[in-house]
């Protein structure tokens, strides 16, 4: 899928905040290159050539702390995050500077992965990463690279539930802490055009509250289906639900084809409402025309047309900053979890994340991975918009209600997984986003296109 992070222009630049005892420097770079610290080793520039994959232990050693100028321990942190992302980052850097006395280099730049491999290669490895999605890590763990949590003296029993843990895990053992979460199975909807607090338990009680707004006159589901990874996102969320979380990771990892029967039964169940022209707001032609923003605007634009619209959390940021300024969460916007389809499966959870992993164990590493998984930490983030899933943060710290229970909903989730399509190597998240499109487009078609697909995803996951 892509990136729901639109990349903001960063000219370069260099900032201390001096903090008593403690400095954190800022390296925040533009997409072109990760810019070095004037204190430490210099990387790289990023257009050399990056490996494939990430480098073997064996040409890349673990990172050593690099030393200030005075002789102090200088802690590397290297992310991909932009505009509010990277500045909340930053804060929080600064929170850890002040309360360890570790002096930070935060660098960033949003041509990511082949900066990160590139400095590798250079033996100048960042400490401590932001990755945007498991499947990075786990190319780390394989090449010998990553550290486990429980060997940094992370407490992640205390303050994650265990299927937030996994999400991080690579063959059961923690690698990568959830820094920044979205939940991915919200229903949007206005509460003014859609009274009673609507929370359905089922669903056929979600296509009976469908049917209901229909009966009004409205076709009440916005489908953004000219965006392939909104699309991807509702087949996602069905799949989830009816193949159940075990076969849901097989699917996206390459252990199940996309020829399996419950791909297609999954299909058809979600087709039966995002292809129903008793729902589908504008009908079908203009579901395959309209982006994410548009179909957000169907809903909470200053002329709406229609009542839900099926997203993660970071709908609500986009909707208040872009789409209509004069909505307010909680009064004018809300949201309830996509419920379960098949009761023996029950309530699953699709996530987005951002992962913290480290590539050192040194002392301030540890002392930062440590750091981050607190929940006083998580309650910073709060404050910022962010959520973390750590389940003791104190929900009055969100700026606004579904924020809130946004955080609640994913500290709470008895069963998540991670979004499918940002698990899958090379091209196959876009192919598979288009591949739907076509089924979309004619539902006739769809065993033959799932066939195809299934061909090439099988020579990229080399099965």
């Amino acid at each position: 899928m892509q990136t729901r992070r639109a990349p903001e222009p960063r000219s370069k630049r260099w900032r201390y905040l001096t903090l008593g005892a403690a400095a954190i420097l800022v390296a925040a770079c533009s997409s072109s290159a990760a810019t070095p610290s004037p204190s430490v080793a210099p990387s790289v520039a990023a257009s050399a050539a990056a490996p494939s994959t990430a480098p073997s232990a064996a040409a890349s050693p673990s990172p050593e702390a690099s030393p200030s100028p005075a002789g102090a321990t200088v802690l590397t942190v290297f992310s991909d995050w932009t505009g509010g992302d990277q500045q909340n980052l930053e804060q929080i850097v600064a929170a850890f500077a002040k309360e360890s006395g570790i002096q930070v280099e935060l660098s960033g730049t949003t041509d990511f992965l082949p900066v990160l491999q590139t400095r590798i290669a250079a033996g100048n490895t960042p400490m401590v990463a932001i990755v945007p999605r498991p499947g990075v890590i786990a190319d780390f763990v394989k090449e010998g690279l990553a550290k486990p949590l429980d060997s940094l003296g992370v407490d992640l029993a205390g303050n994650y539930n265990q299927s937030v843990t996994d999400l991080g895990s690579v063959d059961g053992k923690p690698y990568g802490l959830i820094v920044k979460a979205n939940d991915k199975s919200l229903v949007y909807y206005d509460p003014k055009r859609v009274p009673g607090n609507p929370k359905p338990a089922t669903w056929a009680d979600f296509t009976a509250l469908l049917d209901k707004q229909a009966a009004t006159g409205i076709k009440p589901l916005v489908i953004s289906e000219k965006d392939g990874w909104t699309f991807g996102d509702w087949f996602e969320n069905v799949y989830l639900r009816t193949a159940g979380p075990d076969k849901y990771q097989q699917l996206f990892t390459g252990k199940l084809p996309f020829t399996d029967p419950s791909v297609s039964a999954a299909l058809q169940t979600m087709l039966a409402v995002v292809r129903n022209e008793k729902y589908v707001a504008g009908g079908l032609q203009v579901a395959q025309s309209t982006g994410y923003n548009d179909g957000l605007a169907m809903l909470f634009g200053t002329k709406p047309t229609a009542d839900f619209y099926l997203e993660g959390g970071f709908t609500t940021y986009v909707v208040t900053s872009s789409v209509n300024t004069a909505i307010k969460p909680g009064q004018d916007m809300a949201f309830f979890p996509l419920p379960p389809i098949d009761s023996a499966i029950g309530d699953q959870t699709e996530l987005g994340a951002d992962f913290a992993m480290a590539f050192s164990d040194n002392d301030a590493t540890k002392a930062f991975m440590k750091f981050l998984a607190k929940p006083e930490t998580a309650n910073l983030w709060g404050s910022m918009g962010t959520i973390s899933p750590n389940k003791n943060l104190d929900p009055s710290k969100f700026p606004n209600t579904l924020i809130s229970q946004e955080a609640a909903l994913i500290a709470g989730a008895s069963s998540s997984r991670f979004d499918g399509t940002d698990q899958m190597p090379g091209d196959l998240g876009g192919a598979w986003e288009q591949t739907l499109q076509g089924i979309y487009a004619d539902p006739t078609q769809m065993d033959s296109l799932l066939k195809s697909y299934q061909d090439h995803a099988s020579t990229v996951f080399g099965s």
